[in-house]
Parts: C-alpha cells; sequence; structure tokens
C-alpha cells in the first residue's frame, strides 16, 4: 500500500513537470491549426512546428511515458466547421421547427446570413449530425458558440437543450441529456436576429451593424462525467492575482466544479503554473467530497515568488493548467493564461504595477470588409500586426465583447485592453428601446463578458458601456464591482456620467461634429480621451491649409491630417500631463450608417485593412525610435490645385530633404512646420481667430510641381527614403503628355471627361479616376498578378452618363515588342453578401462593353475580381486583355459603366 502511493505521487510529480512541455506543445499545435486561435507568436509557433515535424516520435513519446500512468485527459474540443443552413420562414411566435422540405445549403462556420443572400434581421437554422462513442456518452459533451447573433436556440433529436440571449458573448449549451447512445444525433442551432427578438439584450446600436448568423466558431466539448463547469460561458476556473510585488504575488484560484452523478465523489484539483518557456513555477491542489448533482467553487490559494510582471509592450505570461481527478480517475482539464499586474488610477495619474503609465491607442471593430463580423483568425491576426507595427499600448475594444482570440493576442502582445459590455448609443439610437432600461439579460450579459474573459491579463480596463442612457449604464458598473475582476471600472461619456466608475473618459469631436479642431488643447486638468477622430477617404482631397469637411460627404485626407496633427501635438508633446489615456476613433474603418450609409472612415486602416497616411503620423509619434518616412498623398495622383500647393510628408527624422524630379529643393528641420492659423464664426456672426501650432514629425514644401509628370522623393540622410509619382495639371483639363508614354496621341471624345496617361504601376487598394470632390469614390481591391506593373488611363467616373467617352491611342513605337492593354469593368453585380440587387441598366452596358470588346480583339480573362463602386461597395468587376503592337491605334468605345484602361509594357521599360 505505502509503495502504492508512492508510487502514485511520483507519477503525479512526474506529470506536473509533463504539463510544462504538454500544455506548450500539444495545446499550441491545437490552438494553432484550428478556428479559433493562435495562442502564441510568429517566431515561437514557427519553432514549436520545426519541433513537431522533426521530433513528433520524441515528443509523442516522451508525453505518452509521462502521462500513460493517469490516463490521457477526458476533455476534447472539435471545432464544428461544417453545417447545414436554411432560412427560418416561420412568422413570429411560430413553434421553433425546421422546414421540412426546404433546400438545406451547406455553409462553413464562422457565417452570417448575409453570406447566404439574407438580410441581417431574419430567422435561420444551422443542422449538424454527429455520432458519439459510449466513452464519450459517459462523459458529458456541451455545444460552445463563440459568437451566434442574437438569440439562439439549441436542440438535440428534436429535444430543446436550451437558449442563449446576446449575440457577442459565448454560450455553452449542455447537450448529453438529449444524446443518443446508438446512431446518429441530430444537432440544430436555430439562430433568430430578427428586430423584436433583440430588445433588451445589448445585441443592437446605431453605432454598428449586428449581422445575424453563427459568425464565430463553434465547438464541441467533451469531458468526463464529473467536470470544470463552463459558468456562463467561462473556463470554469478564475484566476485572480493579489498583494503583486516583484518578491512575491498571492494567487487566489476558484475553481467550478460539477458532479451530474447520482452519488457522491472525491474530487481533486491540482493546478500547474507554468512559465512561456515552459519550466514549471508552482504546484498546488485541494480535495473536496461532490454530492451528488451539486457545483461547488472550490477556492485555493498560493504565494508565488519572484513573479515576472505584465508590463505594457514587455508581457511576462504564465500558463495554468487545472486538472479535476474523480475518485482517483483524471475527468477533465483546462489551460488559462496568467499576468501578474496592479493597476490604478488617483489624481490624475494611472499607475501600472506601481509605475506611472500612458495608455495611448486606439479603439477597434472586429469586422472585415468581405466577411463582415464572420472574421477569420488570420484577419484578426493581422490587425494586431498591425497594431504592434503601429506602436499602440492600448486598444479598446469596442462596443461589444470581442472573441478571445483577440483578447489572446493583446495578452501576448502587452497591448492593454478596454473591454465593454455592448451598451452603446443608446442615448441618442432611436433603435434602442429596452436597452435604454436595466434589463436582466443586459445584467446576465456583463457577468459574461467578466467571466469569460477573467483571466486575460491584458484586459486593464472594464467598461459599462458607451454613450448610453445613465440607469443601466450604472447598474453594468454596479455589477462590474460586485464581480470584481481584476481591472478598473469605466465607461466612455459624451454627457452625463454613471455612477460606480473609477474613472469616466470622453468621446470629444471638437473640429469634426461641432467646435474647432483647437479646441482640443484647451484642458487646465487631466482629461481621458476614449474617442477622439476625423473622417477621410482616399479620393477626397483638398489644399493642405483648407480648414473644410462636410461629416459624411465631403472628408478630405488633408483636413484630417490637421485634425489629427493638432491632437497629437497635444498629447506627444505640448500637454503630455494632462493627456493620461488617448484612444483614436479608430483603428480600422467599419461597417456603419454613417459615410455614404455603409461605413465610418475614422480608421487609419481602410475596411480592407490597407493603411492610411494617418497611421504614419502615428506611428512616428508612438514609435520615435523606428525610423519612419512617408510622403503624403499618394492617391491624389492628379493634382488641379495651385502647383505650389505644397508636398507634404511624416517622419520622426530630426531632418528630411525633399528631391522633385531629380532635383534637390531643400531640407526641413523637424518642428519647422506650423499649422496654419485659420478662424471660427461664431453663432452671433462674429470670427474668432484660431492660431496655429507647431508640430512635430511634419515636414511642408511650398514648392511648385511642374506640369505633367513629376517623380517625388524625400530622404531623411540615414538611410530612409520614401518616393511617388504624381501629375500636375493646374486648369484641371490633362496635363502636357510626354513623348516616351506608353500611350501616345491620347484623346477623350467628351470634353467633361478629360484623359490623362498615368506613367506608374496601378495598386492594390488604390484610386483610378481622376476627380478627388467626393464625385468619383471608386477605388481597386485586390489585383490580379497579370496587371502587375501596369499603368493606366485616367478619366472622371464613366458610371457617370454625362461624361460617357470613347479613348483613343497609339502605342508608342518604342515598346518594340508591344503592350498589353487590359480593361478592368463592372458587370453590374456585388458579391452576396453586400445584399446589393444586380443593376440591369449596369448589366446591360457591360454586355455591350463586353461585345465591343471581343470585336476589338479583347479576350475575358477567367479570373473573378471585385472592386468598389462609388458607394464604396464590393462591385463584381471582369478583366479583358489583348496585345497591341508597337505604333498600332486602338479606340474603347465608351459605355456607361464604371471601367479602366490599363497597359503594361511586354518588356517594362525602367520607371523614371
Amino acid at each position: 500500500m505505502r509503495r502504492d502511493r508512492w508510487t502514485r505521487r511520483k507519477v503525479i510529480r512526474v506529470s506536473a513537470v509533463s504539463t510544462a512541455l504538454f500544455p506548450l506543445w500539444s495545446h499550441f499545435v491545437w490552438r494553432c491549426l484550428t478556428c479559433n486561435d493562435t495562442f502564441y507568436s510568429a517566431p515561437i509557433r514557427s519553432m514549436f512546428l520545426r519541433l513537431l515535424s522533426l521530433n513528433s516520435l520524441f515528443f509523442i513519446g516522451l508525453i505518452s511515458l509521462l502521462v500513460t500512468p493517469l490516463q490521457a485527459a477526458p476533455r476534447e474540443t472539435v471545432p464544428l466547421y461544417r453545417w447545414d443552413f436554411v432560412e427560418d420562414k416561420a412568422p413570429a411566435n411560430a413553434p421553433l421547427v425546421p422546414p421540412g422540405f426546404a433546400t438545406w445549403q451547406a455553409v462553413t462556420i464562422p457565417h452570417i446570413f448575409r453570406q447566404s443572400g439574407l438580410p441581417d434581421n431574419t430567422a435561420a437554422w444551422y443542422r449538424k449530425s454527429y455520432k458519439f462513442s459510449d466513452t464519450e456518452l459517459a462523459g458529458r459533451v456541451f455545444l460552445r458558440l463563440d459568437g451566434a447573433a442574437s438569440v439562439t436556440d439549441v436542440f438535440v433529436n428534436g429535444r430543446a437543450v436550451g437558449q442563449h440571449k446576446g449575440a457577442f458573448t459565448a454560450a455553452v449549451f449542455d447537450l448529453t441529456p438529449a444524446l443518443a447512445f446508438k446512431g446518429s444525433n441530430e444537432l440544430l442551432v436555430r439562430i433568430s436576429n430578427r428586430d423584436a427578438d433583440t430588445d433588451g439584450i445589448l445585441s443592437r446600436s446605431n453605432l454598428y451593424y449586428t449581422n445575424g448568423g453563427m459568425f464565430r466558431c463553434a465547438w464541441l466539448i467533451k469531458t468526463g462525467a464529473v467536470h470544470i463547469a463552463p459558468d456562463l460561458g467561462s473556463s470554469g476556473v478564475y484566476l485572480t492575482p493579489a498583494k503583486v510585488t516583484a518578491d512575491q504575488a498571492d494567487l487566489h484560484v476558484r475553481t467550478v466544479v460539477a458532479n451530474p452523478l447520482d452519488h457522491a465523489v472525491s474530487v481533486r484539483v491540482r493546478h500547474v503554473i507554468t512559465s512561456f518557456d515552459g519550466g514549471l513555477v508552482a504546484e498546488f491542489g485541494g480535495d473536496r467530497t461532490l454530492q451528488p448533482q451539486t457545483t461547488i467553487n472550490l477556492d485555493l490559494d498560493h504565494v508565488i515568488r519572484q513573479p515576472r510582471l505584465w508590463n505594457l509592450l514587455n508581457p511576462e505570461l504564465y500558463s495554468v493548467t487545472t486538472t479535476l481527478t474523480a475518485d482517483g480517475i483524471f475527468s477533465d482539464e483546462v489551460t488559462n493564461p496568467l499576468g501578474f499586474r496592479t493597476i490604478t488610477y488617483a489624481d490624475g495619474q494611472f499607475l501600472l504595477n506601481g509605475r506611472e503609465v500612458r495608455f495611448l491607442g486606439v479603439n477597434k471593430h472586429q469586422q472585415s470588409e468581405t466577411d463582415w463580423n464572420a472574421v477569420s483568425v488570420e484577419e484578426s491576426v493581422r490587425d494586431f500586426k498591425q497594431l504592434a507595427d503601429l506602436g499602440a499600448n492600448t486598444v479598446r475594444l469596442a462596443h461589444y465583447a470581442h472573441s478571445d482570440l483577440e483578447y489572446t493576442l493583446a495578452d501576448q502582445a502587452g497591448i492593454a485592453v478596454w473591454a465593454e459590455n455592448g451598451l452603446a448609443g443608446q442615448s441618442w439610437d432611436k433603435m434602442a428601446t429596452k436597452d435604454k432600461l436595466v434589463t436582466s439579460d443586459g445584467e446576465r450579459l456583463t457577468r459574461e463578458l467578466i467571466r469569460q474573459n477573467w483571466n486575460h491579463p491584458s484586459i486593464l480596463f472594464w467598461s459599462c458601456g458607451n454613450e448610453s442612457t445613465i440607469a443601466p449604464a450604472s447598474r453594468y458598473a454596479e455589477i462590474i464591482r460586485e464581480e470584481a475582476p481584476p481591472g478598473l471600472v469605466t465607461y466612455a461619456a459624451n454627457g452625463p456620467e454613471p455612477e460606480h466608475c473609477d474613472f469616466i473618459a470622453r468621446n470629444t469631436y471638437a473640429g469634426w461634429y461641432g467646435g474647432h479642431l483647437t479646441d482640443f488643447g484647451s484642458r487646465d486638468k487631466p482629461t481621458l480621451t476614449s474617442e477622439t477622430g476625423a473622417g477621410s477617404w482616399i479620393t477626397h482631397h483638398a489644399p493642405y491649409d483648407v480648414f473644410a469637411w462636410t461629416v459624411n460627404k465631403f472628408e478630405s485626407e488633408e483636413y484630417a491630417q490637421l485634425f489629427t496633427e493638432y491632437r497629437l501635438q497635444s498629447v506627444f508633446r505640448d500637454q503630455t500631463a494632462t493627456n493620461p489615456m488617448f484612444l483614436w476613433w479608430t483603428f480600422r474603418e467599419f461597417f456603419d450608417r454613417k459615410f455614404k450609409d455603409q461605413r465610418n472612415t475614422k480608421g487609419l486602416l481602410t475596411l480592407a485593412g490597407s493603411r492610411k497616411d494617418l497611421f504614419y503620423l502615428f506611428q512616428a509619434f508612438l514609435k520615435p525610435n523606428q525610423p519612419v518616412v512617408r510622403l503624403l498623398g499618394r492617391e491624389h495622383f492628379l493634382r488641379t490645385f495651385a502647383a505650389d500647393s505644397g508636398i507634404k510628408a511624416y517622419a520622426n527624422s530630426p531632418e528630411l530633404t525633399l528631391t522633385l524630379n531629380g532635383i534637390r529643393i531643400g531640407t526641413r528641420r523637424n518642428g519647422d512646420y506650423r499649422i496654419p492659423d485659420s478662424s471660427q464664426k461664431a453663432k452671433d456672426g462674429s470670427v474668432k481667430p484660431r492660431p496655429g501650432i507647431a508640430v512635430a514629425n511634419v515636414f511642408l514644401w511650398k514648392t511648385s510641381l511642374a506640369p505633367g509628370r513629376n517623380l517625388v522623393e524625400v530622404d531623411d540622410g540615414r538611410g530612409h527614403r520614401d518616393s511617388m509619382i504624381v501629375y500636375q495639371s493646374p486648369t484641371g483639363s490633362a496635363p502636357p503628355a510626354s513623348n516616351t508614354d506608353l500611350a501616345l496621341d491620347l484623346r477623350s471624345s467628351n470634353p467633361q471627361s478629360p484623359a490623362t496617361f498615368i506613367d506608374r504601376p496601378v495598386e492594390a487598394q488604390g484610386a483610378f479616376y481622376r476627380d478627388v470632390d467626393g464625385s468619383s469614390d471608386n477605388t481597386f481591391d485586390a489585383l490580379p498578378d497579370s496587371v502587375t506593373g501596369a499603368a493606366w488611363i485616367a478619366t472622371r467616373r464613366l458610371s457617370e452618363p454625362a461624361l460617357k467617352t470613347d479613348l483613343a491611342f497609339r502605342l508608342n513605337p518604342s515598346a518594340t515588342s508591344g503592350a498589353t492593354v487590359f480593361v478592368v469593368a463592372s458587370t453590374g453585380t456585388h458579391p452576396t453578401a453586400t445584399l446589393l440587387p444586380p443593376s440591369a441598366d449596369a448589366i446591360a452596358a457591360a454586355a455591350s462593353l463586353a461585345r465591343s470588346l471581343t470585336i476589338t480583339g479583347f479576350t475575358r480573362a477567367p479570373v473573378p475580381m471585385v472592386w468598389r463602386d462609388h458607394g464604396l461597395h464590393l462591385a463584381d468587376a471582369m478583366l479583358w486583355s489583348r496585345h497591341l503592337a508597337p505604333g498600332e491605334s486602338l479606340t474603347v468605345t465608351g459605355h456607361t459603366l464604371d471601367y479602366v484602361v490599363l497597359l503594361r509594357a511586354q518588356n517594362p521599360q525602367p520607371q523614371r
């Protein structure tokens, strides 16, 4: 007996050592290859994949040796990618029964209704069959939905097993009581995003779109019968550090354990803490007798010696593996992240781990242009890589619970997170009704946000809402205090402030929705900024000294630059003491009912994820030790303002030198630039002067561009440079042509739509029409490889009937191998997820253009394409091409349709 006990203790201790390797290895591989997570950074991931490929037998053998005496962990997490899908056309209040004779569509999760051509505010069914072994059915089987909008009902073999209300927090359903022992089990999930079903569940706001559907990943979780309970969708384990210093930290661990059996069991919970590099830090555990059909909280405390602290941009992460045995049998296991840090706010200062810090960063929604809310893992990883490149140390994940992956990526990057519960915009949102009041669902969803994300050390701020009515915000702040997660309670205000918060931050838009941009600098005490920003679109342009904009109609990049320059100079240079928190709205554009009733344009990235010029200004301030050199306005490729409107650049070097068309123009020192003086008219008609200020990291030369093509270059003298090609045509007509252009004798048959050959390569996500006043906002999306390096003919927007024109030109004889001429044109249809109907007129025009191109020797490439129409919607496009011989002439007949002509020499000539 004594030897058996000794052997068992020894096996457990050896197994504890194995957990230093096993969670890092198997858990990493699992998360890396499945839907929901990329747990480690790229270098660590690469290292482990090499170990997997080179040393698989060693690792498998080692883990088998160490773990076999305790038997394999019964918890298994299986991603559920493929489902059948059908719309629920039953009327409201009808019994929840799937349609009997409908045609089901195969879909892949994540999925939203839009991707199947259905509106957001409908309802639908998802169906899947699954077989279980007898061993699996002896345990528990759960369905976890990471995000489903907005009301979810789950059925197994026709039996209802649960309902969840709320779009953005995860939901977990115990399927076990309804599972069949023999044969296949039918799993049905009915999801409603109908307006009548979503009132009062923090799922609606005028600030963003909520896409109906199973928009995040779905999982089956299999455990032993006695298990760690998924309390409100959480991991069931809550890690709470306290009294954290560099010398030691107290760690309180609560594990929620459930015994669904009809007899009592003796349970043991064991926690193994490992460092990021796999070293064993601590192990401790506790025993309890668990009565039949009961759930308990098993609380344990432990002291961690000399913890390495989680800090901004320098995170120290631990991993805690919690194992559960029942009557000596290994029954369940979960792994959670752990970080040791403290956060306080007092007297206008934040202290992180006892040291003053400023939280400087951005707000972020979780959307992409192609997939809306059904964001892929790869897209989220790209976003956080861009956040790291930007240099932000804080991100507000507005306005709802984001995926676990995004909080995990923030943990790893050392980026502080402001997490929010979904109460957003009700102070002025006419759509919201019950969300303006305290609801039991709102209370529960606030608790779910907290419990599901309790263990993420990056979450320093828990928000009870944004621009809402005060009563529910105050109540939800009170709930956060009741739950008492590690971190501070906050709120983003544009008016009255709720109770029970540690601090209130402000959404301020002086100079955008009213007032003047210099109002931002009027601060005599610490002010925390939760939102500020100005919209911009890459085809809207104005002279650099013009203070003019129209919200949602004309949003020039140049005015947004003035707006931002003033703020960043105030925050990073002139008034650092009064700006302990500054969060830009927003990091990436997202779908919104603002600009063109389609998107919010205040992003540093476009909705497609490409960087605007303002990204580089932020980067210059946030990362002073990383060289930044960026010329502005490359999308403003044809300039019709005064020739001396200026050339502008962002850089964080001491000086920057401009070269124009090979001639050195001059050097500017960092700090020479000043925002121009301006004025503001008051309501009484009086005019108030608004003096400008000097701004760091901005350089401006008031030098004249030459008529026609200009090569612009800047150099910081330290090996970092940028260049671009722009054309100047101050009269608005076509600039003078060059005898080296690929397209000679270029003519437009319509004087209202002059044509200009732009001798520079087209760019993915770039503009191609010439107007910059908001009348032609079309842009490319991704471009096929075949057009790489092609130049193009710029016109006004050809889908405008008055601008229809024939384009004629002759290929330059110096292109001795000839050239390929491309025509990219709209088809009149849009991708399914846009929900836009086909345009009969555009389809007819596209067919006519196709006939015309075929007659003139073009062939259509079998390459699917999309680009953006004037409304910024993704639109289907077609690509045509033909060879043109040296000296050969060509006429492209005009049509009322969006299209552009591109040319690429067979042997491209060197760029001038």
